[in-house]
C-alpha cells in the first residue's frame, strides 16, 4: 500500500525580485471588483460588469538583528520621506515546482505591526494592497 503525504504550500516571497527569508506566512484576497448594472426601474440585474480588480492582504514574519526592517528593503520609505512611498513588485512561489502562486508588479505598504517579547521572537506583520494581480496561468 502506497502512503501520500499532503503538504502545504511550502512558499518563496520575492520582494522587489529579492528573496524575503523572515515570512512565515501570508494571506491575500483579490477582489475583482465584479458589479451588477442595472436597467431604469428594475429589480433584477441585467449583467455584472468588471470595475477595478484589487489585492489586498499580509505577510506575517520576524524581524531579525540588523536587518533595517521593511525600510532595509525599500518597501517603506524613511519616516521622514513618508510621501515618497514606493511601490513594490511582491511575488509568492511554490518552493519545489517554481510556479508563481500570485505575482503583483505594483502593491504598497500600508501598514506594519511589531510585535516584541521580552528574550523571545520579534514579529515584524505588514499589510500590502496593490493591482493587477497575475496568477499563475496569466503568466504562461
Amino acid at each position: 500500500m502506497v502512503t501520500v503525504t499532503l503538504t502545504g504550500a511550502h512558499i518563496v516571497v520575492y520582494i522587489n525580485n529579492k528573496r524575503y527569508t523572515a515570512v512565515q506566512s501570508v494571506n491575500f484576497t483579490v477582489e475583482y471588483g465584479e458589479e451588477a448594472i442595472f436597467g431604469i426601474d428594475s429589480p433584477y440585474a441585467q449583467e455584472v460588469a468588471t470595475t477595478k480588480i484589487t489585492v489586498r492582504g499580509s505577510v506575517n514574519g520576524l524581524r531579525t538583528k540588523y536587518s533595517g526592517g521593511l525600510q532595509a528593503i525599500n518597501a517603506r520609505p524613511l519616516f521622514n520621506e513618508t510621501l515618497a512611498s514606493p511601490y513594490v513588485s511582491l511575488r509568492i512561489q511554490d518552493r519545489q515546482t517554481g510556479e508563481d502562486i500570485v505575482f503583483i508588479p505594483q502593491a504598497k505598504v500600508t501598514r506594519e505591526s511589531h510585535s516584541i517579547v521580552a528574550k523571545q521572537k520579534y514579529k515584524l506583520n505588514f499589510d500590502f494592497t496593490g493591482i493587477i494581480p497575475m496568477m499563475a496561468l496569466d503568466r504562461s
